[in-house]
């Protein structure tokens, strides 16, 4: 596999330099032509009432051209060369219709009257991660979940977590019901604390959002009412977004601020069921959101801004946090092809830090040492995108970000004295800042060739004090370059070709390249059945928290330095995989996979040091399975998925099974993986009322890393939200979760909430 991926690197450096000249010569010659181009335009209506309708995508096929109909239903797409073209309108909960034989005259507007009706199924999703172009789910190179809006406001969802977990062949670990450690894709990531290990992307509207000193996911930079999508792909994606896309990428897609004035409301209050009472924990516990949010458009500007405040006194001693939040986004039109996005998001969080259960019988309690232990963190983050389309083959695009953080551990004398005199025994301070920039070019070479190309820089500024605890100050940077070919082979065979090199830069330390070639094919049997394969390479780069950490935060374990850690690498990933339809009403999505690791980074213990641990480049892994998902689609009735996977997670190291080598304990299992597990959702609509009904199992974890024999057993947890929309605009809603009060952990020794209530309302004016 190593060979086939080493020939499309020379392949498509053999001809990226022809690509870029006639990439040239294309971009004058359509400027030159500009006085000889038309102009498409037109109005999308409601078939049935007649009533115009905003947010539809309306796409000119075989070009990058396009616009989103505004609160009138209107459209522009200017600077179109003059021929024949079909226009694809697709807005969701309607029928996709596409219009043939559409014909524009130079220095002439064409004018459209399309009329789409409503489905009863819901449209086939656009995607635009896998392939960092739109596509629809079913022409795309990978398996993709697609969370909309509608989908989250359905579940009982709080936080981008909770969003995801019951996505088929996704594992969210936490320590508390607001600290995740990991998140995984088909057993990809491992589990370190606060994020280290992880080896799965978290995006934001296509930029990184991963902390820069741990690599773990920042799930609090975009508020959940702002979120109009989240994608899911799994699988090797280095090739298009670098390191830690091993095991897929979580991509988060912002709302755009469109259409009329528009204002939000959102109250909650809930609480927590009683603990057992074997547990002697008999805390009540209750939490509260207020959210409000506003949009509105004003000629061609348009903005909105989020301000939210979450309050939750925790399930279980020092898992107490309060979150403030504000998000804003500001976009400007200066034409129909050439916009300009600016979002900002700040965020003041203050929580208990999650300790161990004292014991199995105490396990809402920690350990005298442990209680009181403060956490406050402020996070600023800002992001600048402008995008355009100087002709009909065409578009570039490039985005700049900002990210800082100050975070803050207080470790108490005496967690019992609540006064103001009480001492600290320890406080830890984590600075950080991030800058980067991504840029791309997308450009239609003929009518076979969809080729993009970009260039994505970061750097990373990370000072964590005491230096002789965490890990100092240090600086990072990586560069890299990527291009990539979607070639119609034949009307229903697509191959794409595509490469990234990474270069990472320790400043006054270690530098390593990374190079990350991929080749997939889609074969459309019918229009509603495809096939599919993936062949790529990914990497991960070791943190600063892995590279320079020397003591667990709070004392207790200790690291020896390991500056000159090498990249984690997926060095071969194979997917087979097929999308089709049996009856009108029903999708599946059918995966095997099977990926080969090697340097993965391993916690080995000093012999006769104590608890002192170095991290080193010491496993392979092998990883391998199956995933079925099944997707009913009877939209204005009812709709449910269910997904399984299968994985088969292996340490396959030199003396795999010995102590200390590798990562198994005596035998050869991959620790905090799950062999087994099962998703599944249920929506019933009938006139204003709704019903949700969720849940997802998890097999037991067989290898822990850190305390061996507390291993997590078997849960299955099911959540519930029924909703009720008492006027056109408002609705309230009762949920519970984990109906069954199920007792369950998802890293060993850290107890996740039993049963908890909440009631809300959600107020809409416009």
């Amino acid at each position: 596999m190593t060979r086939i991926l080493q020939i499309v690197w020379y392949i498509l450096i053999g001809y990226s330099g022809a690509v870029s000249q006639t990439l040239l010569s294309e971009i004058i010659t359509r400027d030159d032509d500009k006085k000889e181009q038309g102009v498409l335009t037109g109005k999308v209506f409601d078939s049935v009432n007649g009533e115009p309708l905003s947010y539809v995508n309306v796409t000119i096929i075989g070009t990058v051209l396009g616009d989103v109909t505004d609160e009138n239903g209107q459209f522009t797409i200017i600077r179109v060369p003059p021929g024949m073209y079909r226009v694809r309108a697709s807005f969701i909960g309607y029928d996709t219709q596409t219009l043939d034989n559409v014909s524009i005259v130079p220095n002439q507007h064409t004018e459209l009257r399309i009329e789409l009706s409503e489905s009863p199924i819901r449209s086939e999703d656009i995607v635009i991660t896998a392939s960092r172009k739109e596509q629809t789910a079913v022409l795309a190179p990978a398996s993709v979940g697609v969370i909309s809006a509608e989908d989250m406001h359905r579940k009982n969802i709080a936080t981008f977590d909770q969003a995801i977990e019951t996505a088929p062949s996704v594992q969210i670990t936490r320590s508390s019901s607001s600290n995740v450690q990991a998140v995984s894709i088909r057993g990809s990531s491992e589990v370190a604390g606060a994020g280290v290990g992880n080896r799965v992307l978290l995006l934001i509207d296509g930029r990184p959002a991963l902390s820069p000193e741990s690599g773990g996911a920042l799930w609090n930079l975009v508020p959940t009412n702002s979120v109009e999508r989240i994608e899911v792909v799994k699988g090797a994606y280095s090739s298009l977004y670098g390191s830690s896309a091993m095991g897929g990428v979580v991509n988060v897609i912002t709302k755009k601020p469109l259409g009329k004035p528009y204002t939000k409301i959102h109250t909650e209050y809930g609480f927590y069921n009683k603990a057992p009472k074997y547990t002697g924990y008999d805390a009540f516990g209750d939490f509260n959101t207020i959210e409000v949010s506003h949009q509105q458009k004003v000629g061609n500007f348009s903005y909105l801004f989020d301000l939210g405040r979450k309050s939750n006194d925790g399930h279980k001693e020092n898992t107490a946090f309060n979150m403030y939040s504000v998000y804003t986004k500001l976009m400007q039109n200066f034409s129909n092809n050439r916009n300009m996005q600016w979002s900002a998001n700040f965020n003041l969080i203050d929580n208990g830090y999650p300790g161990t259960w004292r014991s199995f019988l105490q396990p809402y309690n920690v350990g005298d040492a442990k209680k009181d232990n403060e956490q406050k963190r402020y996070e600023i983050s800002s992001d600048l995108y402008y995008y355009a389309i100087p002709s009909v083959s065409v578009k570039y695009s490039t985005r700049f970000y900002y990210y800082q953080n100050y975070c803050e551990y207080t470790f108490w004398n005496d967690p019992d004295n609540p006064s103001n005199i009480n001492e600290t025994i320890g406080k830890e301070t984590i600075r950080t800042r991030r800058v980067g920039n991504v840029t791309q070019l997308d450009y239609y070479w003929g009518s076979n060739h969809y080729l993009i190309a970009g260039a994505d820089v970061q750097a990373d500024f990370i000072d964590a004090r005491p230096a002789d605890v965490l890990y100092g100050k240090h600086k990072a940077s990586n560069l890299a370059g990527y291009i990539q070919d979607e070639i119609k082979l034949h009307s229903k065979l697509i191959t794409t070709l595509g490469m990234r090199y990474d270069y990472n830069t320790i400043v006054n330390g270690y530098s390593e390249g990374n190079f990350s070639p991929k080749i997939s094919m889609v074969y459309s049997i019918t229009p509603d059945w495809s096939v599919r394969t993936l062949f790529a390479q990914a990497f991960r780069n070791p943190s600063i928290a892995e590279r320079y950490i020397q003591y667990e935060q709070g004392g207790g374990i200790s690291f020896r330095q390991s500056p000159n850690l090498r990249s984690e690498k997926l060095f071969a990933s194979f997917e087979l995989g097929t999308k089709f339809k049996i009856t009108e009403y029903t999708h599946y999505d059918i995966s095997f996979f099977w990926n080969e690791y090697k340097n993965l980074i391993a916690y080995v213990q000093v012999p006769n040091q104590g608890l002192l641990y170095e991290v080193q480049n010491l496993a392979r892994a092998r990883m391998r399975g199956v995933e079925l998902n099944t997707q009913i689609l009877c939209k204005r009735y009812y709709t449910a998925t269910i997904g399984y996977t299968y994985l088969d997670a292996r340490d396959v190291s030199k003396n795999a099974g010995q102590n200390d080598v590798g990562y198994a304990r005596g035998n050869h299992n991959l620790p905090y993986k799950i062999k087994h597990s099962f998703n599944f959702t249920s929506d019933v609509t009938y006139g204003a009322m709704a019903f949700n009904v969720n849940g997802r199992y998890n097999s037991a974890i067989k290898e822990v890393s850190i305390y061996p024999g507390s291993e997590p057993g078997a849960y299955f947890i099911i959540n519930s939200k029924f909703s009720w929309k008492f006027m056109a605009h408002h609705s309230v809603y009762l949920g519970v979760n984990n109906i069954t009060n199920k007792q369950y952990e998802e890293i060993e020794r850290y107890r996740m909430p039993g049963r908890n209530f909440m009631a809300g309302m959600i107020l809409n004016f416009e």
